[in-house]
């Protein structure tokens, strides 16, 4: 396995910590909710110059994309509004812990029943080692 898929995810986790310490700390200056749109906000602005100038796909085809693999986007929002609100008040740590729990408990059960067209991939006693 190349090391560069161990990476990014790692970078993509100590981002989120940032991420939500910094809304957190922001959304006590403006509002929660009006931290997480300017996250939203700044973010779509440069994916937007991203997809334009490296995009392969074609997003005009979101219009036959089953509804299930639209709630990414609810889900976003979800966490985007919740922690600027949690993680001033129980801190930075353990609201990601809690959101690291809630990510396996997710992924466990996406694997184990093959959710939202993925492989299934049954959840035993090994996997739990």
């Amino acid at each position: 396995m190349d090391l560069i898929y161990l990476l990014f995810p790692l970078i993509a986790g100590m981002g989120l910590s940032i991420q939500s310490a910094v809304n957190g700390t922001l959304g006590g200056k403006i509002g929660s909710l009006e931290s997480a749109f300017l996250t939203f906000f700044t973010g779509a602005i440069l994916l937007t110059i991203v997809v334009i100038f490296f995009g392969q796909g074609n997003i005009l085809e979101v219009v036959h994309a089953p509804f299930s693999e639209l709630l990414a986007a609810v889900f976003g929002v979800l966490f985007l509004s919740i922690m600027p609100f949690v993680a001033p008040r129980i801190g930075v740590t353990n609201a990601m812990i809690m959101v690291i729990i809630g990510q396996l408990l997710a992924s466990v059960t996406i694997d184990h029943f093959g959710l939202f067209g993925t492989v299934q991939i049954p959840f035993d006693l090994q996997r739990m080692i």
